[in-house]
């Protein structure tokens, strides 16, 4: 490798330049979250049983379901928590199972489940992960008394999520906070007892039009009893003339309205109440890429909709950016301190200057390689390359070293104390890359949560690793070429350096040197066991 790029050093220009380039590029755009995403693959199942209470729920709704999902492969965990009138039925699967087939496995389960379940039980599946966390969470309220709660609702619903969802960056976007809009049918006990209809006539009348629609009642305080359900605006008239008996309609004995369901629910955004809408990302995607598209969204719904106020409520982004930005920022100041710990030991601004280049060059490959492999960039991977610093100057300093060894001590001329400088170190920083790759490698397959940590941090810590390598046996001895053809005596500054060295930590050397020597000595396995 060194002698086919030291003979074509443009070729080499080129390429590094290429990455570089490329590692800007995917430092700009690369998906930006504050962690990467660790938890296992997990399933929820809700179902709603209208009219039903927890005891029901759990027997007839959650056992079935848990039975039929306990079945399948990889499961972990099930579990379910029960309420009056909703099931929830959680799956956890292996970190062996992917996303979408544990989704797939756990919908097959439930249509085998479905004909144990009770007739107006309405099962969904939903997938859980670390990108259900909502990225930026939208207040919407009333400017002025022309709209109500109610009417947020009904847009947020009908129009606002509709707009977000068409964006190609948002995953998906949850609408909360109460007043679901829903067709409210108010039967009058009287009137129902005056012609002889009771409420289960009722409710099989409605579920003719759908089958799949969930029907419950909630008594009021005047007696009468409501029946909600999910419906569009335009059935309320046809739901109107439905008949109950020849010559009795529905509106004979309720009162069909569009409204919405009783609040079992509220939201309070920075201190009004609101409409929330909690914007989600896709898994995998880039938390600070869905908050930009998402707020660029909200400015045009702000222009469409005058009456109602968008506020963020609660974000991720802030804490992500300054995440980001501390890292980067850690990132500068242990390239400075790394420079800095170079010249006081070594005491030779060439060696600075050549970790000053790698070190930016094995960085922005990094990222390019990264980029190419369609990764992320968060705290570990940053972490990971903060890591490495020092590795990735020793390789270059190693091959200055030994080119000023064949320069000083064995007088060779520049070109040949070069190649050969370069050429006897290959083998040992090779060896060290390897060595070093291989005591980090297994960590990448200890299984479970600690490996979806720990295999991001230590692939960039093996791709920087092999990168120096590349770098300080390739483009190092060009830049050797450049720095010493005008000699290479050291300035005064360098001098100073050096002798502050010497007379401090420098007078360790020799105590060491001396240590060496005893247990090289006669009968150097008990020297050794005595040191």
């Amino acid at each position: 490798m060194f002698n086919f790029f030291y003979k074509r050093p443009y070729l080499l220009y080129a390429v590094i330049a290429g990455f570089f380039v490329m590692g800007v590029v995917a430092l700009v755009t690369l998906p930006k979250n504050l962690f990467p995403d660790a938890n296992p693959a997990q399933v929820i199942v809700i179902t709603k049983v209208p009219g039903a209470t927890a005891q029901v729920v759990a027997n007839t709704v959650s056992k079935p379901i848990e039975q039929e999902i306990s079945r399948l492969g990889l499961i972990t965990d099930v579990s379910s928590i029960n309420v009056a009138n909703f099931s929830i039925v959680k799956a956890e699967f292996g970190y062996d199972k992917d996303l979408n087939a544990a989704a797939v496995d756990v919908a097959n389960a439930l249509s085998i489940a479905k004909g144990k379940l009770p007739t107006t039980a309405n099962p969904a599946v939903y997938t859980v992960g670390d990108f259900t966390l909502p990225v930026d969470v939208m207040s919407l309220s009333p400017k002025n008394d022309s709209l109500s709660l109610s009417d947020v609702r009904k847009i947020a619903d009908s129009f606002i999520k509709p707009a977000l969802l068409s964006n190609t960056a948002i995953g998906n976007v949850e609408v909360f906070g109460g007043y679901d809009s829903a067709i409210n049918v108010e039967i009058d006990p009287y009137k129902a007892k005056k012609y002889n209809i009771d409420f289960d006539k009722i409710s099989k009348a409605i579920r003719a039009i759908n089958h799949d629609i969930p029907i419950g009642f909630v008594k009021g305080n005047d007696s009468f009893y409501t029946l909600s359900f999910y419906g569009e605006k335009d059935n309320i008239e046809k739901l109107k003339n439905i008949p109950l008996l020849p010559n009795v309609h529905l509106k004979d004995v309720a009162e069909v309205k569009w409204s919405h369901k009783k609040r079992t629910s509220g939201y309070i955004g920075n201190g009004k109440q609101s409409i929330a809408m909690a914007v989600q990302r896709a898994p995998k995607g880039s938390v600070l890429d869905v908050s930009k598209a998402a707020r660029a969204e909200m400015q045009k719904l702000q222009a469409q909709y005058p009456n109602i106020n968008f506020e963020i409520s609660d974000t991720q982004r802030n804490l992500i950016e300054l995440a980001n930005s501390n890292m980067l920022d850690a990132l500068r100041d242990a390239i400075i301190f790394t420079l800095i710990v170079v010249l006081f030991f070594l005491g030779n601004f060439r060696a600075i200057i050549a970790s000053a280049i790698s070190i930016p060059m094995v960085f922005f490959s990094t990222m390019a390689v990264i980029g190419i492999m369609g990764g992320e960039l968060n705290i570990v991977i940053y972490t990971a390359i903060i890591l490495a610093l020092g590795m990735l100057t020793d390789d270059a300093v190693v091959v200055l070293e030994n080119v000023e060894r064949h320069l000083n001590e064995l007088h060779e001329d520049l070109e040949t104390a070069v190649i050969k400088g370069t050429k006897e170190v290959i083998a040992p920083i090779f060896a060290g890359t390897i060595a070093t790759i291989a005591v980090v490698f297994p960590l990448m397959f200890v299984g479970g949560f600690p490996e979806k940590i720990f295999k991001p941090l230590i692939m960039t810590l093996i791709i920087a690793l092999l990168i120096s390598f590349f770098i300080s046996i390739t483009l190092i001895p060009q830049l050797l070429k450049v720095m010493y053809k005008n000699g290479f005596k050291k300035t005064k500054v360098e001098k100073w350096f050096e002798k502050a060295y010497d007379n401090s930590l420098g007078r360790l050397v020799e105590p060491y040197v001396n240590v060496i020597k005893f247990s090289n000595g006669k009968r150097k396995i008990l020297r050794r066991i005595v040191l």
